[in-house]
């Protein structure tokens, strides 16, 4: 059938285009009528792909290897190819993978050289002894920060509702403090503080410790404990230590106390474990009330010997950091 071109092309892309189809692909298609090629492309026919020989490979690994900050857009317009082609060649002609950076706390100098000494001195002190640490932390009406929280699945985004596919957080939002000491035998009973109450000195000394001290009473009445707090103004004041000492109490001194390492202390890692009960399935609170009932809820699912396990692990965190293998940041 024998066409003109200029005239029949509009009329033909206009129709086919009503029918769905790319308006790029109607045109190659009319071009290559007139051109009298075949209307489908030949395999193999387009620009030949770039490759890279073993001394490009070679500067691409030493370009990325045990770097962050790489753009692999960047290194296309360096190699002169096309990012997938630097994709793909990481993936096949290298071992590099791309991996996530772990959180470490940022520690200065000074904090960092007093840690061995003080986690030596924590392995005299807790050797053959039961240790026992508290902690407080915040919990929101939302966590969307929780890893099975952070994304969704979806086929398609644009047929995935706004209420999966977006985290909304208030800029202030509302949020409980929760305090809990817990050992290798389990943990104590816990304390939510109202809203807007910090745990200071006068509360921490009135709400969490006579919780302490029960704790210790039914659970260790025959074992020699330790007990390890963080470096809380609240947990070392005046009013703690006098009832602490009142009841007979060893205490952490605070000046072996090493200070922001929380990979220390697994009472972190029970925290962890609590808010991804509270916050199952991106479970949210509408209020205080039902955030309250929900923690409670949680602290009743949360397994005891997984808080032992926890506990028992103490020890041997410090002990690894004394000799330098734990140590981070």
């Amino acid at each position: 059938m024998n066409l003109n071109f200029e005239a029949e092309k509009s009329f033909i892309a206009n129709h086919f285009i009503m029918e769905g189809e790319s308006r790029s692909t109607i045109y190659d298609i009319l071009h290559r009528k007139k051109s009298e090629k075949p209307a489908e492309r030949k395999v193999g026919s387009g620009r030949p792909a770039k490759k890279m020989n073993g001394k490009a490979v070679k500067r691409l690994v030493n370009s990325i290897n045990h770097k962050d900050g790489v753009s692999q857009r960047r290194l296309a317009q360096v190699f002169k190819c096309s990012q997938p082609h630097i994709c793909k060649t990481i993936k096949n002609k290298t071992k590099i993978q791309y991996r996530k950076k772990t959180k470490a706390p940022k520690r200065t100098p000074v904090q960092k050289a007093a840690i061995r000494p003080k986690c030596r001195k924590l392995t005299i002190i807790f050797r053959k002894k039961v240790i026992i640490m508290d902690d407080e932390s915040y919990f929101g009406l939302s966590n969307t920060e929780l890893s099975g929280n952070a994304g969704f699945y979806s086929s398609d985004p644009n047929l995935t509702s706004d209420e999966v596919k977006t985290k909304r957080k208030s800029k202030f939002e509302a949020k409980l403090l929760v305090w809990v000491a817990f050992s290798e035998k389990g943990i104590s009973r816990y304390y939510i503080a109202p809203s807007g109450q910090a745990i200071n000195a006068e509360v921490y000394t009135k709400k969490c410790l006579p919780r302490l001290v029960r704790f210790i009473e039914e659970h260790h009445k025959n074992d020699q404990v330790v007990f390890w707090p963080d470096l809380a103004s609240s947990h070392y004041s005046n009013k703690a230590s006098e009832y602490l000492s009142g009841k007979n109490i060893q205490v952490v001194a605070k000046n072996n106390n090493p200070a922001n390492c929380p990979e220390l202390r697994p009472i972190e890692d029970f925290w962890g474990e609590l808010k991804r009960i509270v916050h199952d399935k991106c479970w949210m609170a509408n209020n205080l009330d039902q955030l309250r009932n929900r923690i409670e809820y949680a602290f009743k699912k949360v397994f005891p010997e997984r808080v032992q396990n926890l506990a028992r692990s103490t020890f041997r965190r410090i002990d690894a950091t004394r000799r330098g293998s734990g140590l981070e940041g």
